[in-house]
């Protein structure tokens, strides 16, 4: 007896085509390009989604895949490899979107990691809770750099 193979089986994604894993990082501005060019220069094949199509279809002088689409959109994520990824990387600047894509793509892959940016502590708190491993949260990052330049500033005045 013949039998064929199940139409409701799912197909294998291949693995991703670095041995060091594939990231996809969601945003290609200031944030995602300065990330995209760290990660490749450390051998990861990396999977750029952004909702600019200018962006996505410019030609690019990288190995970089990009994938146009909203971040929040299982096919999207799906299309650019989140059940074989290492990481994502929300480096958009809506932190709304930003917590809402944790969701998705832990659901998705639950062991991916997950690291999100936002602006505020009460949003980082939200995107820890929808899934991300780690939240950069920019007013803390400016308070730091504040801090550093006051900081400066105090040290040169008392050595005078």
């Amino acid at each position: 007896m013949n039998e064929s193979p199940s139409t409701d089986e799912q197909p294998v994604d291949p693995p991703p085509a670095s041995p060091r894993g594939l990231v996809i990082v969601a945003g290609y501005g200031p944030v995602g390009r300065v990330v995209c060019d760290m990660l490749e220069n450390a051998g990861f094949e990396i999977h750029v989604i952004d909702i600019n199509k200018r962006t996505t279809e410019k030609e690019h002088p990288h190995k970089r895949k990009f994938i146009l689409g909203d971040i929040r959109d299982p096919t999207v994520l799906i299309k650019a490899g989140i059940r074989q990824a290492t990481a994502l990387i929300l480096g958009i600047p809506d932190e709304d979107q930003a917590v809402v894509a944790c969701r998705v793509a832990r659901e998705l892959s639950p062991d991916i990691y997950i690291a999100a940016r936002t602006n505020f502590v009460s949003k980082g708190l939200l995107a820890t809770q929808a899934g991300a491993d780690h939240v950069v949260i920019e007013e803390v990052v400016t308070a730091q750099a504040m801090k550093e330049a006051i900081m400066h500033l105090v040290e040169e005045k008392q050595a005078e």
